[in-house]
């Protein structure tokens, strides 16, 4: 995943980027971002190639990191739910002598209760962004770039 920033400040290999979204301004399909004040994200990203303060670059978030990602935010709630629904049929359901029911009722509260889980593991993850290379003037930036960062 790749996007564009500003870095506002360095420190050895590590620098501060700005990072400013623009997809809101010609989408508005998701209807959270066009409600959504704050566009703006710093981030540290890593400065292999020695970018300087003010400088626009193109950052890239490792793909084994999107990829984590990805995984806590599908597979917990995924299986939250399946463990539910089997302890609600398995366990529950015969009591009342109706499983399927019962399954996708603890089924439910358990696929709600694994966004704790989520929360909890997302808080704790970190992306890293990678400093790619440094924009010059002449470059062409996607409809989701922002130009206001030159």
């Amino acid at each position: 995943m790749k996007c564009t920033g500003r870095v506002t400040g360095k420190q050895g290999d590590v620098a501060k980027v700005l990072i400013e979204s623009k997809a809101c301004d010609h989408c508005h399909a998701c209807g959270f971002g066009a409600v959504r004040d704050e566009k703006v994200l710093e981030v540290n990203a890593l400065n292999k190639i020695n970018a300087d303060v003010d400088d626009t670059v193109h950052l890239e978030v490792s793909g084994k990191k999107v990829m984590e990602a990805s995984a806590i935010l599908f597979l917990i709630p995924f299986l939250g739910f399946i463990v539910g629904f089997l302890l609600g049929y398995l366990a529950i359901g015969p009591f009342f002598d109706a499983p399927t029911p019962a399954g996708l009722i603890t089924g439910f509260v358990l696929l709600a209760a694994s966004y704790y889980l989520v929360y909890l593991f997302g808080s704790k993850s970190e992306f890293e962004f990678v400093i790619k290379d440094i924009l010059t003037g002449d470059e062409r930036l996607s409809p989701f770039e922002s130009p206001s960062l030159r």
